[in-house]
């Protein structure tokens, strides 16, 4: 814009210069460093031919470009180096010294000493720096502290009265003249002078005007940071107390000062010298704890004196602090307080107050002490051990197909990269440390042929930079382990504290920069230079290298279960899905009404894809019938392909789905483990008319449920094997069709094996586990079934041998096979009817057992079980045993065949499907026992219906048993009422007493059984003589009468 300026005023038209300057300042992109000198001489030969002498280049703010060079390109020196700033800087230095017509001249402009802005190289590039500016002659500008206060005093005005002038003004004069005898003003300023100056700059107070432009610059941006306080509205800035005063007199203390810049001038804490003194004042302020104000301000006030230093007598002083504070007396009661609590002490050589530091050691020397001793450590090794970088998402790809990919970030060196991690399955950046030429030729000459699809090679220059960050904070870290005055000392420990944090924080700094500012380093791939400058770059070229790689990857836009590790409801969802696919897989949308997770699922893995397709009017699944986009709209036709091939290689063997896991979740395929189960049941599916299954070398004829949860679980478990029908027994397969079919037609090997085997499986659990029901030749089939391993060798081999054929001829002898179909429907008849069969038979011994006809029908048996035995159950308190069973056989609600199913069910202690032969053996016995027991209850009742009209009071009724072995069961039933029990009273009484004196109740019972055996067989003999000498009453309530036998059908005693 100058150079324009300067051809405008002239007649004769601009040089060409001029719009190439034109054109370099309006690209985009920063201008190379030779372009930029080629212009310069350009310019100056421009120049020259109109008699111009010099060429003055002017850069403000040069620490900002210094401060991001630092960070980022610090280490790009030299002639290929064609694009920096520092690199830039040494070029116009060089330059300006080159002779020309028209001299160049390069002024810049600096906060602070152009070394500081080398902090955090390493000591070679420090060093480059140090040279760049030797070619620079430095002009320090420093405004004079009365120059400042000057600019401060122009910058307040002033609208009070005569009066409240006048007030000021003797105060100001009052500490001119203070300070003027303390030798505490600056240079050659005389009282006068200072006192208008102190008028001028009120509110501030004369020692905080002095300690403002001193403070400003050294810590620091001059004016900048003067009028940030004079015209901010920060917490203690001029502004904020100019709201908080409300008389005229008030100043702003020193102590204000310090306040304003501890809180809003972090800047001000950057430098490490400065750092520590700021730290020293605020760990004393907090060993000082809970104290009275006025020695809190003098801290804060002696804080700000030792920060600044000593300028000449403006120190700490006596004096000084006694103008301070508004109160003299104050001060001193403070000065005493500090004292004694070890927060300052006197410095009787300087005649000066200062904090106390607390502490004596030195944390600086110590740092430089740990860094001799880490000696050349191995950086890269150290970084990987310290940072797990953040893996770098392709965002673009990761979006476009559905499926999580990054690369993990990695550090290598010249001695180390063959040492590399590259377990796993996932992509690598590998940041390789470059920190001399050696370093670069091991690159460019192993390191970026070494690599593989999955990794980017990326040569990082800046290795000395990153060292000498990681060198400081390994340094802290073994003096926190060693130093044990951390412990002890607060300030030390402070000072360790905040250096550490720092130190951590431009470590970190440093590593981000790899990632966010990838244009620093060099990019490779396979070989090839990749032209990264920037993230965005980055991100494309990340996402383009996932794409090539990942090739055969199928789109699956659902990121629960497109995953390798889905949560714990993806996993649920995809368990219900499963068994959806398996239950369901012949509706639309497997059956899915509403919306839960597996539906989602569901959509966007087998319907989008059209894995799970209609045709003919029928759901199914299916692969991918070619790879366009129709047919395959999620691409899953290669990886599809490659299922299916090994497929192809199980027809000699079966052989386990997870031997395709490695590669499947490899590139090209790329599958997420989240999804492989899905995909795998898909197959299955898809191809169930010629895949058999084995369960642990079991074959297995169906896919059921419990298997498919099963096969989520432990897919270990199980292995496939694909079936052709080409070379089999053409003879034997006819005798199958015929016995399962017979409609003339000849079925494959699965069409044969999976009918019988559903039909088997289907069987009731009796039926799979009776020995006694079922004849040899049935039981063998079924046998076959269960525990055959290959359906080759069950329908050649085993169901055979079971029906008694042993095939030894030939495929095609039609007479070695004659006859099996009839042999096997048999068969199959008798495990079809075999449960029906255990049913009638139960039946009828029930009829047996409760006295009826045996072949009476169920509703007869029911009805005639209902009168015979209703009511009966109040004559036993057996609630678990005989009175449930008299319960459930007088049951009125339900059908016939439930009635019958809860009465043996309740016979078999378990559901009647569920018997073996020994619940079956269970239920007959207790059938037999309950049926005894019922007779006793029948005669009971009998005896006690007669009985009742013979009796006018209440009387009881016994049975009595007697069954001895070898002889017959005897039992009679008796009444005894009011008048029988006191006709027997003596007998009983008597009888109690012998027994009593027998000596023991085993005796007792022994004698009562022999007479009551006996009593009973000869009552029996003599047709119940005994109740002769009975009265006629008692006798005909003792003996049942002639038709009550008749009606029951037993023979007449």
């Amino acid at each position: 814009a100058q150079a324009r300026e300067i051809w405008a005023r002239r007649k004769e038209p601009a040089p060409s210069i001029v719009n190439r300057l034109l054109r370099l300042a309006a690209q985009s992109g920063p201008p190379a460093t030779s372009d930029i000198l080629d212009c310069i001489q350009e310019l100056q030969t421009a120049m020259a031919a109109i008699w111009y002498s010099g060429l003055l280049i002017v850069i403000d703010e040069l620490g900002k470009f210094l401060e991001y060079e630092a960070r980022h390109h610090g280490s790009r020196l030299g002639p290929d180096a064609d694009s920096g700033d520092i690199y830039l800087l040494q070029a116009l230095a060089e330059h300006a010294l080159t002779p020309h017509d028209v001299r160049l001249a390069v002024i810049v402009m600096l906060h602070q000493a152009f070394e500081q802005y080398a902090r955090g190289l390493g000591e070679s590039l420090k060093n480059e720096w140090a040279k760049i500016q030797g070619r620079f002659e430095n002009i320090p500008f420093l405004e004079s502290s009365e120059q400042t206060l000057r600019v401060v005093a122009a910058a307040i005005e002033h609208d009070f009265t005569d009066a409240e002038t006048g007030k000021i003004k003797k105060e100001a004069e009052r500490f001119a003249g203070d300070l003027a005898r303390e030798k505490a003003l600056p240079g050659a300023m005389d009282a006068e002078t200072a006192s208008a100056l102190f008028l001028a700059c009120y509110p501030l107070h004369p020692i905080s005007a002095l300690l403002l432009p001193i403070l400003c610059q050294k810590v620091a941006q001059n004016e900048r940071t003067l009028f940030s306080y004079l015209g901010g509205r920060e917490n203690f800035g001029f502004q904020d107390a100019l709201g908080r005063y409300e008389n005229v007199g008030e100043w702003i203390y020193p102590w204000e000062i310090y306040e304003y810049f501890i809180l809003n001038q972090p800047a001000a804490l950057s430098d490490h010298f400065i750092h520590r003194r700021w730290l020293e004042v605020v760990t004393a302020i907090e060993r000082l704890g809970d104290a009275p104000d006025d020695e809190v301000a003098l801290l804060k006030t002696i804080g700000l004196f030792n920060i600044i230093g000593a300028q000449g007598d403006f120190k700490a002083s006596r004096e000084l602090l006694a103008r301070s504070l508004p109160s003299e007396s104050a001060v001193d009661h403070a000065i005493e307080g500090l004292t004694r609590k070890s927060i300052i002490h006197y410095r009787k050589f300087n005649a000066e107050y200062r904090v106390w530091q607390g502490s004596d050691f030195d944390l600086e020397t110590h740092v430089e002490e740990e860094k001799n001793r880490l000696g050349r450590f191995d950086l890269a090794e150290q970084l990987n051990t310290r940072h797990g970088l953040l893996p770098v998402v392709a965002r673009r790809y990761t979006i476009e197909n559905g499926a999580l990919r990054y690369f993990l970030p990695v550090f290598a060196n010249a001695s180390g990269y063959r040492k590399i991690d590259k377990k796993g399955r996932n992509a690598h950046i590998i940041f390789y440390l470059a920190e001399n030429p050696e370093d670069e030729a091991v690159f460019a000459d192993k390191v970026i042929g070494s690599c593989s699809e999955l990794e980017l090679a990326v040569l990082y220059p800046h290795s000395g930079q990153l060292r000498e960050r990681l060198a400081e904070s390994l340094a802290l870290e073994a003096i926190r382990q060693s130093a044990q005055a951390l412990h002890t000392d607060p300030v030390a420990n402070r000072e360790f504290t905040d250096r550490y944090a720092a130190a951590i924080a431009r470590e970190e700094e440093q590593i981000s920069l790899l990632i966010d500012e990838p244009g620093s380093g060099r990019w490779f791939h396979r070989g090839e230079k990749l032209a990264i400058t920037n993230q965005r770059a980055l991100q494309e070229t990340l996402s383009s290298v996932l794409e090539e790689i990942y090739r055969a990857s199928p789109r699956i836009a659902n990121e629960l279960i497109n995953r390798d590790k889905p949560s714990s409801q993806a996993n649920a969802a995809r368990n219900k899905l499963v068994v959806a696919m398996l239950k369901h897989q012949n509706e639309r949308d497997l059956g899915f009404d509403k919306f839960p997770p597996e539906k989602a699922i569901y959509l966007a893995m087998l319907k989008s894809s059209r894995l799970h397709v209609e045709e003919d009017g029928k759901w199914h699944f299916r692969g991918p019938a070619s790879d366009n986009r129709t047919d395959d709209p999620c691409h899953f036709h290669g990886l599809w392909q490659r299922i299916d091939q090994f497929l192809d290689t199980t027809e000699a063997a079966p052989g386990s789905l997870i031997e395709l896991n490695r590669e499947l979740l490899a590139p090209p395929y790329g599958v997420k483990e989240g999804v492989l189960p899905i995909l795998f049941v898909a197959v299955i599916l898809a191809n169930q008319d010629e895949l058999a299954i084995y369960q642990n070398n079991v074959y297995r004829p169906r896919l059921t449920e419990e298997m498919i949860e099963h096969f989520i679980r432990r897919p270990d478990e199980f292995s496939f094997q694909r079936f052709r029908i080409a070379g089999l027994k053409n003879s034997l397969f006819k005798e199958y069709s015929k016995a399962l079919f017979d409609d003339g037609e000849t079925r494959d090997l699965l069409g044969v094996v999976r009918p019988i085997a559903n039909f088997i499986l289907d069987l009731p659990e009796y039926t799979l586990k009776t020995g006694r029901a079922l004849s040899p030749p049935s039981r063998a089939v079924r046998d076959a079934f269960e525990l055959s391993k290959s359906p080759v060798t069950l329908l050649f081999e085993e169901v055979p041998k079971a029906l008694g054929y042993e095939l030894t001829q030939k495929e095609n002898d039609d007479t070695a096979v004659a006859g099996l179909s009839q042999a096997l429907t048999e068969s199959l008849r008798e495990l079809k009817y075999c449960f029906a069969g255990l049913k009638d038979d139960m039946r009828r011994l029930c009829a047996q057992a409760l006295h009826f006809e045996k072949d009476i029908t169920l509703v007869e048996l029911r009805k005639l079980a209902y009168g015979r035995y209703k009511g009966l159950e109040k004559y036993t308190i057996d609630r678990d045993g005989l009175r449930a069973f008299i319960q459930r056989l007088v049951q009125d609600v339900g059908t016939d065949d439930e009635w019958f199913y809860g009465l043996l069910t309740f016979l078999g202690q378990k559901p009647m499907e569920k018997w073996t032969d020994t619940a079956r053996t269970v239920a007959e016995y207790r059938l037999a026992e309950f049926s005894r027991r019922l007779d006793d209850l029948d005669k009971m009742r009998a005896h006690e219906n007669r009985a009742a009209n013979r009796f006018d009071s209440d009387f009881d009724v016994y049975l009595i048993r007697s069954l001895k072995k070898g002889g017959a069961d005897l039992d009679e039933v008796v009444a005894v009422d009011g008048k029988r029990r006191e006709a027997i009273q003596g007998a009983r009484e008597e009888i109690k007493d012998i027994l009593g004196k027998l000596g023991g109740q085993d005796l007792g019972l022994a004698a009562l059984a022999e007479v009551v055996d006996g009593f009973l067989t000869a009552y029996r003999e003599v047709g119940g003589q005994y109740t002769e000498t009975l009265p006629e009453a008692n006798r005909q309530a003792a003996s049942p009468p002639l038709s009550w036998f008749r009606e029951s059908g037993r023979k007449t005693p």
